[in-house]
């Protein structure tokens, strides 16, 4: 198992990623009001001794039904806690549902890129990711550690891009928090339920990566974090990667 698993996201910043995504899901009418509108309403008339932070366990839970990657976190982060043992404040956890509501509308780049600093993941400027091409309809891309699906995210959304997250981007991810944030990028897109997506933990030697022996259109990685190894094999025509 890979170093990088024994270092696991804080359980709150999980609980207020999951809670800043589901909200801002609910009021774009993607998934049913239980966090907002008539919701709190009916939690009201029926929670009987349950708190905040069970509601939020709920509705986190549904959602990782259909999207296991970001929401079933026991399917994804070694060591995840069973829900019953959490001992989150329902007080916190109603604050963290408020600060949600209020951030709600953001622009997607803004909504995003919050919840990069949340997680504390450093995303890589914005004019290093313009000098790559567009890939082509068919094409799989690669993309290394530790950009957590930003750098698939910036391509697809690119004026006149005809891309989907979870078609052309392969994403390892070197830690919990990558893994976590590459799912909310895929959540926020729109990814359709029960999809599986190309997001998966790995070290940052690339040891599983490497021996599954998978070989793509064009890996992207940081200069800095992966140049120090020849990484030709995981390319279709054994090219470098295309560092930023």
């Amino acid at each position: 198992m890979p170093d990088a698993h024994a270092t696991p996201v804080d359980v709150s910043l999980f609980l207020q990623a999951s809670l800043r995504a589901l909200i801002r899901a609910e009021g774009a009418g993607r998934v049913p009001p239980r966090l907002t509108g008539t919701g709190p309403e009916v939690w009201a008339a029926f929670r009987n001794e349950l708190t905040a932070t069970d509601l939020a366990a709920l509705v986190i839970q549904d959602a990782g039904v259909s999207m296991p990657v970001p929401f079933a976190s026991e399917q994804w982060w070694p060591g995840w806690p069973e829900w019953g043992a959490l001992r989150q404040s329902p007080v916190e956890v109603q604050a963290w549902m408020t600060d949600a509501l209020a951030l709600a509308e953001q622009p997607r780049d803004a909504y995003l890129r919050g919840q990069a600093r949340l997680l504390g993941i450093e995303l890589p400027p914005d004019e290093s990711l313009a000098t790559l091409r567009l890939p082509l309809r068919h094409e799989r891309w690669l993309e290394l550690p530790p950009t957590a699906g930003w750098v698939a995210y910036a391509l697809c959304t690119r004026p006149g891009a005809e891309l989907y997250f979870w078609d052309n981007a392969a994403i390892v991810c070197a830690t919990p928090a990558e893994m976590l944030f590459a799912g909310l990028i895929a959540w926020e897109l729109g990814a359709p339920p029960n999809t599986e997506l190309h997001i998966r933990l790995d070290d940052n030697d690339l040891a599983e990566t490497l021996k599954a022996g998978e070989t793509y259109h064009e890996v992207v990685g940081l200069r800095a974090a992966h140049a120090h190894r020849d990484l030709r094999i995981l390319h279709r025509e054994g090219k470098p990667p295309l560092w930023i």
